[in-house]
């Protein structure tokens, strides 16, 4: 291993490798078009995997030829300068080529030198992302250039070392995104399964008469002891605890926050104090019925603070739903108990890979786990 060496990320970037998104008013919501050349922004990157390509926005052709100096094409490498810092994603095959926000860096690598998903990795590591947050320039928003990102120290093992590693932890992230495209698919069904049930729903009130919106409890990170009991805020899980608020199965929504988010989780949790958790007043309607019903309300638009974006509980109930008959209910929840349990089976196994890959990666890059040790799953 002695074969290893540390150089900094323009030693493995291709000639002209390195470049930023346009400047000033180039690009904007202006520009954006119902399809075209994609355009690749933060919120492309802020999944757990490679890219997500679910909120691509796009310009015309003709703009992105202008914009030919902030192009980027499928295995590049893509950085966030400018908010939530440390963010990184290889672009995907999805589409012949692409264009780079205002806020984001593209990195191609010279392939003679680096595997891009090994760089990727690096990037992803814990020790990585301090870097770049104690590297930024704290005046006005927190950013990084171009020359900051060039010069950050990454290893450079021989290629077959980074192509190894790549692949072990490749291999671990593919299987979490098919995972994720399998419930993804098992909502979807449920869903559709919902509508029609909904189809002959009639008017049944408030939504305050079906079920009540509880508040969460503040638990600060700091307080949190060891457990198996998840711990959900606005926008989702956000930990684990030893002690539960609300039996499962439950759902949660954001309160503060991502207002109007709704989450299901099966088992006993813990919301915190920028959400709501349901309790289900009546005894006909199932919490997987519950739980569509909430999706279909669009509580996501109903922010009623300009200053920091909240659901009103008051204004949440007062909302007016639709109920099928009971044996509707009954039927729909039969159907799709199934599909939400396979939801919840590739859920457990999603944080075991995801705990296996976070173990992985530091001790891969480190040396302290070779390949011949762990080999690919």
């Amino acid at each position: 291993m002695a074969d290893w060496r540390t150089g900094t990320l323009r030693d493995v970037a291709a000639p002209r490798g390195l470049v930023g998104g346009p400047f000033g008013s180039s690009l904007g919501g202006k520009d954006y078009v119902p399809s075209g050349v994609p355009v690749i922004r933060g919120v492309n990157l802020a999944s757990h995997g490679y890219f997500d390509s679910s909120e691509l926005v796009f310009v015309t052709p003709a703009k992105a030829r202008k914009l030919s100096a902030n192009q980027a094409l499928p295995g590049d490498v893509v950085f966030t300068q400018r908010g939530t810092l440390g963010q990184v994603g290889i672009v995907p095959a999805e589409y012949d080529n692409y264009v780079v926000s205002q806020s984001q860096m593209r990195l191609r690598v010279d392939p003679v030198k680096a595997d891009p998903r090994f760089v990727y990795y690096q990037f992803r590591s814990r020790a990585m992302v301090d870097t770049i947050r104690n590297s930024a320039i704290t005046t006005g928003v927190p950013h990084i250039n171009l020359g900051i990102l060039a010069a950050l120290p990454i290893l450079i093992p021989p290629l077959r070392h980074q192509v190894a590693i790549a692949g072990v932890l490749g291999a671990l992230d593919d299987k979490i995104a098919a995972n994720e495209a399998t419930a993804r698919t098992a909502h979807d069904l449920a869903s559709a399964d919902f509508a029609r049930a909904d189809a002959g729903a009639s008017r049944a009130g408030r939504l305050g008469d079906i079920l009540d919106l509880a508040y969460g409890r503040a638990l600060p990170a700091r307080l949190r002891r060891a457990g198996d009991v998840p711990v959900f805020g606005s926008a989702g899980r956000v930990g684990r605890h030893d002690e539960a608020l609300a039996p499962g199965p439950g759902i949660i929504v954001g309160r503060k926050g991502t207002v109007g988010s709704v989450h299901w989780c099966a088992e006993r949790f813990f919301p915190i104090d920028t959400t709501y958790y349901v309790r289900i007043k009546r005894k006909n309607v199932s919490f997987p019925y519950a739980y569509h019903m909430l999706l279909n309300l669009g509580l996501d638009r109903m922010n009623q603070d300009s200053a920091v974006p909240g659901l009103n509980r008051s204004h949440a109930l007062a909302v007016p739903v639709r109920l099928p008959p009971a044996d509707v209910i009954a039927a729909f929840t039969q159907r799709v108990d199934p599909l939400f349990a396979l939801r919840q089976r590739l859920a457990e196994e999603n944080a075991t890979l995801t705990e296996l890959r976070d173990y992985l990666l530091p001790r891969l890059l480190t040396r302290n786990v070779t390949i011949d040790e762990h080999r690919r799953p």
